[in-house]
């Protein structure tokens, strides 16, 4: 009898055991399944402020191209742009950093980055920040210009950067995105 109920005894903390484990496993398994869909949310987040980018870049990148070749000592004069050539670009790249601010201000975060909600607001103010300098500041004689956007949209990606690093990704190169 004694013999009997050891086994019966070993039988039932196996199985409470066996229980206890699958039930962990579940959580695991569920905690996996909520990170793949945060960086699934995340990733598609990137690609959304990515086409924000995107919209108007092509007149800002125009007007920016040509201010450094107008702007450089080694640039020959007959590959320089006219000042009217730039006072053309000026007025649509300015228009497309404006549409571009409204771009990202008009960006939702996803509730599934609520926990990340208030770095990536941190890092969008820089975002704008450039933009509003671009759109602020596009005075043709003044090369400092880019050098104050190129320091805001680093702190944008280095912010953006830490989300995705967070959340186990890789931290992505948006300027990169817009070459």
């Amino acid at each position: 009898m004694k013999k009997l109920l050891t086994v019966l005894s070993l039988s039932m903390l196996l199985i409470v055991a066996a229980c206890g484990s699958n039930t962990n496993s579940e959580s695991e398994t569920s905690g996996e399944t909520e990170q793949a869909d945060t960086k699934s949310v995340l990733l598609d987040f990137q690609a959304e402020v990515v086409s924000v980018l995107r919209e108007n870049n092509d007149e800002i990148s125009a007007y920016e191209s040509a201010k450094a070749a107008y702007l450089d000592n080694e640039t020959p004069d007959a590959d320089k742009p006219s000042t009217q050539e730039l006072e053309d670009l000026k007025g649509p790249a300015v228009e497309a950093s404006k549409a571009t601010v409204e771009g990202i201000e008009g960006l939702t975060i996803p509730a599934e980055l609520d926990e990340s909600k208030k770095e990536i607001m941190s890092s969008f103010d820089e975002l704008t920040k450039a933009y509003n300098i671009r759109a602020e500041q596009a005075d043709i004689e003044d090369p400092s210009v880019q050098e104050k956007v190129s320091e805001h949209f680093t702190k944008f990606e280095d912010k953006m950067g830490n989300v995705f690093e967070d959340t186990g990704l890789i931290k992505p190169s948006f300027a990169k995105e817009l070459e």
